[in-house]
Protein backbone atom coordinates (compact mmCIF):
# COMPACT_ATOMS: atom_id res chain seq x y z
CA UNK A 1 0.00 0.00 0.00
CA UNK A 2 1.18 3.56 -1.01
CA UNK A 3 0.58 6.84 1.24
CA UNK A 4 -0.24 10.25 -0.47
CA UNK A 5 0.62 13.02 2.06
CA UNK A 6 -0.85 16.76 1.65
CA UNK A 7 -0.26 19.65 3.19
CA UNK A 8 -3.10 20.90 4.24
CA UNK A 9 -3.62 25.44 3.71
CA UNK A 10 -2.83 26.35 0.39
CA UNK A 11 -3.14 22.69 -1.00
CA UNK A 12 -6.24 20.73 0.58
CA UNK A 13 -8.23 24.05 2.21
CA UNK A 14 -8.28 27.77 1.91
CA UNK A 15 -5.89 29.27 4.91
CA UNK A 16 -7.05 28.61 7.80
CA UNK A 17 -10.68 27.14 6.34
CA UNK A 18 -12.78 24.30 6.57
CA UNK A 19 -11.92 21.31 3.67
CA UNK A 20 -14.56 21.77 0.78
CA UNK A 21 -17.17 18.28 0.26
CA UNK A 22 -15.66 18.61 -3.38
CA UNK A 23 -11.93 18.05 -2.03
CA UNK A 24 -13.45 15.23 0.26
CA UNK A 25 -14.92 13.52 -2.45
CA UNK A 26 -11.61 13.79 -4.34
CA UNK A 27 -10.06 12.09 -1.68
CA UNK A 28 -12.11 9.04 -1.38
CA UNK A 29 -11.59 8.73 -4.27
CA UNK A 30 -8.15 8.61 -3.85
CA UNK A 31 -8.44 6.47 -0.78
CA UNK A 32 -9.57 3.43 -3.10
CA UNK A 33 -5.48 3.58 -4.64
CA UNK A 34 -3.66 4.69 -1.56
CA UNK A 35 -3.90 6.06 2.27
CA UNK A 36 -4.03 9.24 3.23
CA UNK A 37 -2.02 11.40 5.10
CA UNK A 38 -2.22 15.50 6.54
CA UNK A 39 1.66 16.88 6.65
CA UNK A 40 1.16 20.13 8.23
CA UNK A 41 3.19 22.51 10.10
CA UNK A 42 0.19 23.32 12.40
CA UNK A 43 -0.86 21.28 15.41
CA UNK A 44 -3.88 19.03 15.44
CA UNK A 45 -6.51 21.57 16.98
CA UNK A 46 -6.36 22.99 13.36
CA UNK A 47 -5.95 19.76 11.51
CA UNK A 48 -9.23 18.55 13.57
CA UNK A 49 -10.71 22.42 13.08
CA UNK A 50 -10.36 22.20 8.90
CA UNK A 51 -10.39 18.66 8.10
CA UNK A 52 -12.24 16.74 10.65
CA UNK A 53 -14.45 16.13 7.93
CA UNK A 54 -12.22 14.01 6.17
CA UNK A 55 -11.57 11.65 9.41
CA UNK A 56 -15.30 11.13 9.89
CA UNK A 57 -15.69 10.16 6.20
CA UNK A 58 -12.30 8.28 5.45
CA UNK A 59 -11.75 5.78 8.93
CA UNK A 60 -7.85 5.10 8.09
CA UNK A 61 -6.45 8.18 6.76
CA UNK A 62 -3.50 9.58 9.07
CA UNK A 63 -2.64 12.98 10.40
CA UNK A 64 1.16 14.52 10.85
CA UNK A 65 1.21 17.71 12.52
CA UNK A 66 4.02 19.82 13.18
CA UNK A 67 5.94 18.56 10.75
CA UNK A 68 5.32 15.16 11.11
CA UNK A 69 7.03 15.29 14.40
CA UNK A 70 3.56 13.83 15.52
CA UNK A 71 1.59 10.79 14.17
CA UNK A 72 -1.71 10.62 14.79
CA UNK A 73 -4.21 7.47 13.63
CA UNK A 74 -8.21 7.66 12.79
CA UNK A 75 -9.64 4.79 14.83
CA UNK A 76 -13.58 5.53 13.46
CA UNK A 77 -13.58 9.45 13.73
CA UNK A 78 -11.19 9.26 16.89
CA UNK A 79 -7.53 10.43 16.74
CA UNK A 80 -4.75 8.87 18.68
CA UNK A 81 -1.43 10.35 18.86
CA UNK A 82 1.63 7.36 18.98
CA UNK A 83 4.70 9.91 18.20
CA UNK A 84 5.67 13.39 19.72
CA UNK A 85 9.03 14.93 19.34
CA UNK A 86 9.77 17.86 21.72
CA UNK A 87 11.76 20.67 20.32
CA UNK A 88 13.28 21.93 24.24
CA UNK A 89 14.40 18.66 24.97
CA UNK A 90 15.88 18.28 21.35
CA UNK A 91 18.15 21.89 21.56
CA UNK A 92 17.79 22.72 25.22
CA UNK A 93 16.61 24.57 27.63
CA UNK A 94 19.36 27.39 27.40
CA UNK A 95 18.94 27.42 23.06
CA UNK A 96 15.05 27.81 23.36
CA UNK A 97 14.37 30.54 25.49
CA UNK A 98 17.34 32.05 23.98
CA UNK A 99 15.15 32.01 20.72
CA UNK A 100 12.00 32.96 21.99
CA UNK A 101 13.80 36.10 22.92
CA UNK A 102 15.57 36.85 19.31
CA UNK A 103 11.27 36.24 17.67
CA UNK A 104 10.57 38.67 20.53
CA UNK A 105 13.32 41.26 19.56
CA UNK A 106 12.57 40.06 16.03
CA UNK A 107 8.73 41.22 15.78
CA UNK A 108 9.67 44.29 17.67
CA UNK A 109 11.45 45.42 14.33
CA UNK A 110 8.73 44.11 12.43
CA UNK A 111 6.06 46.13 14.34
CA UNK A 112 8.23 49.38 13.88
CA UNK A 113 8.58 49.40 10.29
CA UNK A 114 4.76 48.30 9.73
CA UNK A 115 3.16 50.42 12.01
CA UNK A 116 -0.65 49.65 9.62
CA UNK A 117 -0.18 46.05 10.14
CA UNK A 118 -2.72 44.23 12.17
CA UNK A 119 -1.83 42.94 15.38
CA UNK A 120 -4.12 40.76 17.28
CA UNK A 121 -2.03 38.21 19.95
CA UNK A 122 -0.76 34.80 19.99
CA UNK A 123 2.56 36.04 18.38
CA UNK A 124 4.56 32.82 19.15
CA UNK A 125 2.61 29.46 19.38
CA UNK A 126 4.63 26.91 20.92
CA UNK A 127 3.59 23.61 19.40
CA UNK A 128 5.92 21.42 20.95
CA UNK A 129 8.00 20.39 18.36
CA UNK A 130 8.59 24.11 16.42
CA UNK A 131 7.84 27.72 17.23
CA UNK A 132 5.23 29.39 15.00
CA UNK A 133 6.13 32.84 14.84
CA UNK A 134 3.21 34.86 13.35
CA UNK A 135 3.75 38.52 12.99
CA UNK A 136 0.13 39.89 13.23
CA UNK A 137 -0.92 37.44 15.73
CA UNK A 138 -3.07 33.75 15.35
CA UNK A 139 -5.69 35.55 16.52
CA UNK A 140 -7.00 37.81 13.50
CA UNK A 141 -9.92 37.61 11.89
CA UNK A 142 -10.06 36.70 8.66
CA UNK A 143 -9.94 40.55 7.31
CA UNK A 144 -6.92 41.17 9.55
CA UNK A 145 -5.32 37.93 7.86
CA UNK A 146 -6.25 39.25 4.27
CA UNK A 147 -4.89 43.01 5.06
CA UNK A 148 -1.63 41.25 6.40
CA UNK A 149 -1.16 38.80 2.77
CA UNK A 150 -1.80 42.57 1.02
CA UNK A 151 1.16 44.04 2.70
CA UNK A 152 3.29 40.83 3.18
CA UNK A 153 3.07 40.60 -1.12
CA UNK A 154 3.98 43.94 -1.64
CA UNK A 155 6.78 44.56 1.36
CA UNK A 156 8.28 41.05 1.69
CA UNK A 157 7.49 41.30 5.57
CA UNK A 158 8.19 37.66 6.30
CA UNK A 159 10.86 36.95 3.69
CA UNK A 160 12.54 40.00 5.05
CA UNK A 161 12.10 38.43 8.19
CA UNK A 162 13.19 35.24 7.49
CA UNK A 163 16.86 36.89 5.90
CA UNK A 164 16.64 39.34 9.42
CA UNK A 165 16.35 35.86 11.36
CA UNK A 166 19.05 33.57 9.48
CA UNK A 167 21.80 36.45 10.44
CA UNK A 168 20.86 36.10 14.30
CA UNK A 169 20.74 32.73 14.49
CA UNK A 170 24.27 32.70 13.58
CA UNK A 171 24.91 35.82 15.34
CA UNK A 172 23.82 33.73 18.68
CA UNK A 173 25.23 30.27 17.80
CA UNK A 174 21.96 28.48 17.16
CA UNK A 175 22.58 27.89 13.20
CA UNK A 176 23.65 24.64 13.70
CA UNK A 177 20.46 23.53 15.35
CA UNK A 178 17.39 25.63 14.52
CA UNK A 179 15.85 25.80 10.80
CA UNK A 180 13.35 28.12 9.78
CA UNK A 181 11.17 28.18 6.90
CA UNK A 182 7.98 30.24 5.67
CA UNK A 183 4.78 29.03 6.73
CA UNK A 184 1.53 29.28 5.78
CA UNK A 185 0.55 32.86 4.61
CA UNK A 186 0.94 34.56 8.23
CA UNK A 187 4.16 32.62 10.11
CA UNK A 188 7.64 32.13 9.92
CA UNK A 189 8.00 28.06 11.23
CA UNK A 190 10.88 27.71 14.12
CA UNK A 191 11.91 23.87 14.52
CA UNK A 192 15.15 22.13 14.87
CA UNK A 193 17.35 21.16 12.33
CA UNK A 194 16.33 18.33 10.47
CA UNK A 195 12.97 18.53 11.72
CA UNK A 196 11.29 20.37 8.55
CA UNK A 197 8.77 18.23 7.18
CA UNK A 198 11.51 15.59 5.53
CA UNK A 199 11.06 13.96 9.18
CA UNK A 200 8.08 12.73 8.49
CA UNK A 201 10.03 10.08 6.09
CA UNK A 202 11.43 8.48 9.49
CA UNK A 203 7.66 6.79 10.18
CA UNK A 204 8.28 5.03 6.84
CA UNK A 205 10.87 2.39 7.32
CA UNK A 206 11.68 -0.02 4.77
CA UNK A 207 9.44 -2.23 6.81
CA UNK A 208 7.32 -0.41 7.18
CA UNK A 209 3.67 -1.43 5.30
CA UNK A 210 3.93 1.75 3.04
CA UNK A 211 5.60 1.02 -0.29
CA UNK A 212 5.90 4.48 -1.83
CA UNK A 213 5.42 7.96 -0.42
CA UNK A 214 3.55 10.58 -2.01
CA UNK A 215 3.53 14.76 -1.35
CA UNK A 216 1.50 17.77 -2.63
CA UNK A 217 2.00 21.18 -1.10
CA UNK A 218 2.12 24.89 -2.78
CA UNK A 219 4.80 26.34 -0.17
CA UNK A 220 7.74 24.25 -2.44
CA UNK A 221 9.65 27.24 -3.26
CA UNK A 222 12.69 28.90 -1.54
CA UNK A 223 12.20 29.49 1.73
CA UNK A 224 8.77 27.53 1.94
CA UNK A 225 7.96 24.74 4.44
CA UNK A 226 7.15 22.32 1.83
CA UNK A 227 10.58 22.55 -0.18
CA UNK A 228 12.35 20.23 1.73
CA UNK A 229 9.94 16.90 1.35
CA UNK A 230 9.06 18.34 -2.14
CA UNK A 231 12.40 18.40 -3.30
CA UNK A 232 13.59 14.67 -1.87
CA UNK A 233 10.58 12.81 -3.65
CA UNK A 234 10.84 15.15 -6.90
CA UNK A 235 13.86 12.85 -8.30
CA UNK A 236 11.04 10.16 -8.19
CA UNK A 237 8.06 12.08 -9.57
CA UNK A 238 6.53 11.37 -6.07
CA UNK A 239 5.99 15.02 -5.35
CA UNK A 240 3.50 17.90 -6.59
CA UNK A 241 3.24 21.67 -6.40
CA UNK A 242 -0.50 22.99 -6.47
CA UNK A 243 -1.44 26.39 -6.76
CA UNK A 244 -4.69 25.98 -4.73
CA UNK A 245 -7.01 23.58 -3.30
CA UNK A 246 -8.97 23.77 -6.77
CA UNK A 247 -5.51 22.48 -8.97
CA UNK A 248 -4.92 20.05 -5.82
CA UNK A 249 -8.09 17.80 -7.02
CA UNK A 250 -7.16 18.26 -10.42
CA UNK A 251 -3.70 16.78 -9.41
CA UNK A 252 -5.20 14.03 -7.65
CA UNK A 253 -6.96 12.90 -10.49
CA UNK A 254 -5.06 14.00 -13.54
CA UNK A 255 -1.63 12.70 -11.94
CA UNK A 256 -1.55 11.17 -8.86
CA UNK A 257 -4.32 8.23 -9.11
CA UNK A 258 -2.66 7.21 -13.12
CA UNK A 259 0.38 7.42 -11.30
CA UNK A 260 -0.74 4.90 -8.70
CA UNK A 261 -2.81 3.07 -11.31
CA UNK A 262 0.49 2.17 -13.34
CA UNK A 263 2.14 0.97 -10.22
Amino acid sequence: MNIVLFDMDGTLTEARKKISDDMVTSLCALSNHARIGILTGSGIDYVVDQVGDLFETIIDAYAFPCNGTQVWTNMYGNLKKHHEATMIEEIGAESFYKLCRLLIIEHERIVSQNPDMPLTGNFIDNRVSTLNFCPPGRGCNVEQRNKFVELDNKRGIRLKSYQVLQGLLNKFGLKDSVDISLGGNTSIDVYPRGWDKTYVMRHFTPSDKFDKVFFVGDRCDEGGNDKAIYDLLQPEGRSFKTASPENTIEIIHNQIIPALEGL
